[in-house]
This record gives C-alpha cells, sequence and structure tokens, in this order.
C-alpha cells in the first residue's frame, strides 16, 4: 500500500469535512475533481456534479445557520475514504431547534482529487427544513 497516496487521500476528505462550510469554490476546485459527483444519499434526486455545484448547495446552509463540523473516525486506502461525523447546526435567528446531524461518507478519489462524494444520514434527523 502506499501510504503518502493514502496520507494525501485522508487530508483531502478531512479538508472538505472539517471545512465545507468555509471553503470557498477554489478550495472546492483544489480538492475536488471537475466531475465530482456529489449526492446526499436519502434525499431523491440530490445529485450535484462538479466542485461548484457541491459549492453552491453546502455553502447556503452558513446563511441561517451556524455549523460546527466533527469528525468522529475516518479510515483511508489508495482510493477511498470512509469517514462518520457529526454536523452541529444552530439556528442564527434562533427560529428552528439546534440539532446534530450524524453522516457516515465515503469519497472516492483519483489523482489526490476527489471524484465522488456520498454522504448517508437518517432523513429524520434532518431539521432545516
Amino acid at each position: 500500500m502506499d501510504q503518502s497516496l493514502v496520507d494525501a487521500n485522508l487530508a483531502a476528505a478531512r479538508r472538505i469535512c472539517e471545512g465545507w462550510h468555509i471553503l470557498s469554490v477554489e478550495e472546492f476546485r483544489e480538492i475536488c475533481d471537475p466531475q465530482m459527483d456529489y449526492r446526499n444519499v436519502p434525499i431523491p434526486g440530490d445529485q450535484h456534479i462538479g466542485p461548484e455545484a457541491a459549492h453552491s448547495v453546502l455553502s447556503s446552509f452558513g446563511r441561517k445557520w451556524d455549523i460546527r463540523l466533527q469528525i468522529d473516525n475516518i479510515v483511508a486506502d489508495e482510493r477511498i475514504v470512509m469517514t462518520e461525523r457529526t454536523e452541529f447546526f444552530v439556528h442564527k435567528g434562533g427560529l428552528k431547534a439546534d440539532f446534530a446531524l450524524p453522516v457516515m461518507g465515503t469519497f472516492e478519489l483519483r489523482d489526490g482529487k476527489i471524484t465522488a462524494w456520498r454522504d448517508y444520514f437518517e432523513l429524520s434527523h434532518l431539521r432545516m427544513r
């Protein structure tokens, strides 16, 4: 196993998982393949192609929510990174209840870039709507 590749994959996934709410679109482009496929699996039809599309969706959450991201567990090999995370949301206007969203994520990587990102979570825990 190429440990330097594993370490690079871990670093890319960690950067996204710890910072998707504050990363710029330029930073998304550095980390993600131009054709990256980003999906929130429990939401039918929720598919976004490319770093710009993923950034557009994810950056919008910060308008209404203060967000804190935590990686609970992370494991990788030369092409896959899997994460167990908790994402904490506090409504800026106080109009919605705070909540924590447990998330499992799978990242596929090639040539140091994320080519696919799939997040899995219990839809009933998502209280943004």
